[in-house]
């Protein structure tokens, strides 16, 4: 099978490494076989590697080399910062800011709260593979569980 999505410019990618990790940042001009220029709105202009970045699905509609402000006007236009929170990856790295921000309070609650969910499960299997009854299906026994920590 081939590549998906080409190096290419107006390709959206993100830093999968250093202290820039997780930054989306838009493919403006290749330099060589191994290096592009990227920027995005909130990343300066700079020469990048191609192992530091990893490629999505998202393209804009843009020439090479184009300058700061078609750069910034084709984002804005495609909604890039909206498409770019919506994406699996995105998601994950707010998760892990949120988790790397709690208060001891909050993890311990976080803490609490997964055993019980583990607890309650763990009663609940017990009690199905006691009456010996085919097991339900994940809806229904995610509706047993809410009615039971209810």
């Amino acid at each position: 099978m081939g590549y998906k999505y080409f190096v290419e410019a107006g390709r959206v990618a993100f830093i999968n490494y250093g202290e820039d990790y997780g930054k989306q940042v838009t493919i403006v001009d290749i330099a060589d076989e191994n290096r592009v220029l990227v920027q995005s709105e909130s990343f300066p202009r700079t020469i990048l590697p191609l192992k530091r970045l990893s490629m999505t699905r998202m393209k804009i509609d843009l020439a090479r080399g184009a300058r700061t402000g078609t750069l910034l006007k084709a984002s804005k236009k495609a909604d890039l910062s909206a498409k770019w929170a919506s994406t699996p990856f995105a998601k994950k790295l707010a998760k892990k800011e949120t988790r790397a921000n709690l208060t001891d309070l909050q993890r311990f609650q976080v803490m609490i709260n997964r055993k019980r969910k583990a607890a309650a499960i763990k009663k609940t299997v017990k009690a199905i593979s006691k009456k010996k009854e085919p097991p339900k299906s994940p809806v229904a026994l995610t509706e047993h569980l809410d009615a039971a920590n209810d």
